[in-house]
């Protein structure tokens, strides 16, 4: 076997024993946190966010730095933040949580009508004071936004672009949307995946992270306050997701169409 072999053979089951230790490791953590009656609002924030790295970051920084040119590819993917990006992402982000909520409730009644499946309760708690907001925005909006792109978008789209074409960016979408296991709001995810997927195939990692984590941000502040959706609301957050998907996608005259892959 060659060195090299050698090398990406070691990364991989490093790798693979992060994801275990991540997946495992937190769910056994967060249960000893629940049964010693510690799980304070603050600790299951922080077992999340420990989780996300150990799961998804982590894994793919490993295989992708095994072979120098992959990790260079993903280097040349941080690509800096256009400015007009940052505010259309901003109204990407509002108005297409609404818009995946509608897609989920949509998605989530038709799934109970015929199956009659029911979605379980989301384990995390709702923040109640400043400091749990800041908890909770980093634990559930800002490190699952870096660290799931560094996964599906880096390494997995970054991957199936190469073997697929623009069919990569569909695959690696409905990976995104199943590893989720909400199945009650999979249409929802795939969506989702989708539009970052997009972002980071004309934008970069940077821009589909932003993005992500703004909408993770919306999509927190609207199920913290249970905010209703009404059809004016829908109507007026399709169109503004529209234009403003647009925006973010445009082709701008000095891009060039990279492609990113292992």
């Amino acid at each position: 076997m060659k060195s090299i072999d050698r090398r990406v053979l070691l990364h991989w089951i490093g790798a693979l024993l992060l994801a275990a230790l991540g997946f495992f490791g937190g769910n056994l953590w967060a249960l000893a946190l629940i049964r010693a009656e510690k799980g304070t609002s603050l600790a299951i924030y922080g077992v999340n966010a420990v989780q996300q790295l150990f799961l998804f970051a982590a894994p793919a920084l490993l295989i992708l730095s095994a072979r120098p040119a992959r990790w260079m590819d993903f280097r040349r993917s941080m690509r800096p933040i256009p400015f007009d990006t940052v505010a259309n992402s901003a109204l990407l982000s509002v108005s297409g949580a609404v818009v995946a909520s509608l897609i989920a409730y949509l998605w989530a009644a038709w799934l109970q009508s015929v199956t009659g499946y029911t979605a379980t309760a989301d384990p995390l708690p709702v923040p109640q004071d400043v400091t749990q907001w800041i908890a909770a925005l980093l634990a559930v909006a800002i490190i699952p936004a870096l660290c799931e792109e560094t996964l599906f978008r880096g390494l997995i789209q970054g991957a199936l672009r190469r073997r697929l074409g623009k069919a990569g960016i569909l695959v690696a979408a409905l990976i995104f949307a199943v590893l989720h296991f909400r199945w009650e709001a999979l249409p929802a995810l795939l969506a989702v995946g989708l539009v970052l997927g997009l972002t980071y195939d004309r934008r970069g990692l940077w821009s589909s992270a932003m993005l992500h984590g703004l909408y993770n941000t919306v999509v927190l502040i609207l199920s913290s306050h249970e905010v209703g959706i009404t059809l004016v609301m829908a109507a007026i957050c399709t169109v503004a997701c529209i234009f403003s998907l647009r925006r973010v996608l445009r082709k701008e005259p000095e891009d060039e169409t990279d492609r990113f892959g292992l």
